[in-house]
This record gives C-alpha cells, sequence and structure tokens, in this order.
C-alpha cells in the first residue's frame, strides 16, 4: 500500500456530506437563543437574543433553583414572499441556562426591547435561622 491509498476508507466519512450534519453547529443556526450572563455581587442579568418576537406573552420563562429556562416560538412571515434562504432561526426554541448560584423566585424582573429580552435575578440568601426548628419530645410516660 503506498503513501496515497492509507486514507481511502476515511475519505467518505470526513469530506463534504460528513461535514453537512455540523453545518447548523458550525454556523450558529440552532434553536438555542444567544445569551450573555453579568453579574454583580448578588444579582445577576442575563440578556437573550430573541429577534422575532411578535407579542411578550410568547415568551415563557421558569426559574428553578439554580437555572433559568427561556422558551417560546419566533416567527418572521412576509405574506406574498416565499423563504428562498434562512440564516435567521424561526420556530420554537428553548434554552436552560445554568446560573453560579441559588435565585429568589419571588424578586425577578424581565423586560424585552429591540429584540433582546433581560432578566434581572437575585441571589437566594438563606437564612440561618431559618428551617431550624426545636424537636419537641412526646412524654411517653
Amino acid at each position: 500500500m503506498n503513501s496515497s491509498e492509507w486514507n481511502h476508507p476515511f475519505k467518505s466519512h470526513f469530506q463534504d456530506e460528513f461535514w453537512k450534519n455540523f453545518q447548523n453547529v458550525f454556523s450558529g443556526n440552532d434553536q438555542h437563543p444567544r445569551a450573555n450572563i453579568y453579574q454583580a455581587g448578588h444579582e445577576l442579568k442575563c440578556i437573550l437574543f430573541l429577534p422575532g418576537i411578535k407579542k411578550v406573552e410568547d415568551i415563557y420563562l421558569n426559574v428553578g433553583e439554580n437555572t433559568l429556562e427561556v422558551s417560546g416560538n419566533t416567527s418572521f412571515e412576509y405574506p406574498g414572499f416565499q423563504l428562498i434562504q434562512q440564516e435567521i432561526t424561526q420556530g420554537p426554541f428553548k434554552r436552560i441556562i445554568e446560573l453560579p448560584f441559588p435565585i429568589r423566585k419571588d424578586k425577578i424582573d424581565a423586560s424585552y426591547n429591540r429584540g433582546l429580552i433581560t432578566i434581572h435575578l437575585y441571589r437566594l440568601i438563606p437564612d440561618n435561622n431559618m428551617g431550624q426548628k426545636g424537636i419537641s419530645i412526646r412524654d411517653d410516660e
């Protein structure tokens, strides 16, 4: 076997057809909105890029202990026109973001402006006295 023949079995796996499977990964054409997270002390600001939202009621937010879930549906419709090239993702989306600390569920602020949703979150600071309850002892005598 000469030096140019050893790679023949691999050529079909690593040429154009192989890389087409990863096109959405490399081009950013996925269904996960891009996000930036900023921290200042006990506060977080999560900014997500969500173009194509018709009304804010179409965005759903859910906060877990250490997660933020954002889901909804984006749509770009132009009556009378046919889509011939798509680089801006549309349709249903869902993004779960791991947060660096537990979040207060009673203090969350969210706003949407010009394709960006800004979610302001606050760290849950446990009360050391909370949950420490004396245990009563029943007298069975």
